[in-house]
């Protein structure tokens, strides 16, 4: 985790350094779980959070920049689930925490004063946290996974900043194990809304 940050705090460092133009997000994100994360929590979380820094190569509409977001998902349910000894059916509390660290990559095109449109991705690491309760008893696995994400969104100029708006969709490979003893891969859909700033 230490060499995480520190990669991005230099990568930080050094983009400002060259004095790029840039655009600065803050969002607020909705997650809609899919695949095999659907199987375990079913419910379209509103519990999400993003920042996003983008820095112009030279004077292209390229822009390079970095991802961090959190996303919470959670469900209470009194289901069947499936452990590698048998089965557990009543009253659970199930919650994954999912934490996006992404280098991105974006193309913008359009009017930046009247629509701005973007599409790109991100490459990096997900830090995934997947909790299971059942009445006094439970079980937490953790584990860092490689992922990768499409994206594209719009900005919209307002007063002092840009009205910002944007898909994904997120893909962690398999790492680590679920609370089921198996391997564990997780995807998802976020939408994010927020506000963003040029200059920044």
């Amino acid at each position: 985790m230490k060499y995480i940050i520190a990669t991005l705090l230099i990568l930080l460092v050094a983009a400002n350094a060259f004095g790029q133009t840039k655009i600065t997000v803050l969002s607020y994100q909705m997650s809609v779980p899919d695949q095999n994360l659907e199987e375990y929590i079913n419910e379209t979380s509103f519990r999400g959070v993003g920042f996003d820094g983008r820095w112009f190569a030279g004077g292209s509409s390229f822009t390079g920049g970095i991802s961090l977001a959190w996303h919470v998902f959670n469900k209470s349910t009194d289901g069947t689930i499936e452990f590698p000894n048998g089965a557990l059916t009543g009253k659970q509390n199930r919650y994954i925490n999912s934490f996006p660290i992404m280098l991105t990559g974006h193309l913008y095109f359009g009017n930046k004063n009247r629509l701005w449109m973007f599409i790109g991705g991100g490459v990096g690491t997900y830090y995934i946290i997947q909790r299971f309760e059942a009445g006094v008893h439970s079980i937490e696995e953790s584990a860092w996974h490689l992922g990768a994400y499409p994206e594209f969104g719009l900005q919209i100029p307002l007063s002092e900043a840009d009205f910002f708006i944007n898909g994904k969709y997120n893909y962690a490979f398999e790492a680590g194990e679920s609370v089921t003893g198996d391997k564990l891969d997780l995807a998802y859909w976020t939408v994010s809304v927020g506000l963003a700033y040029q200059g920044w």
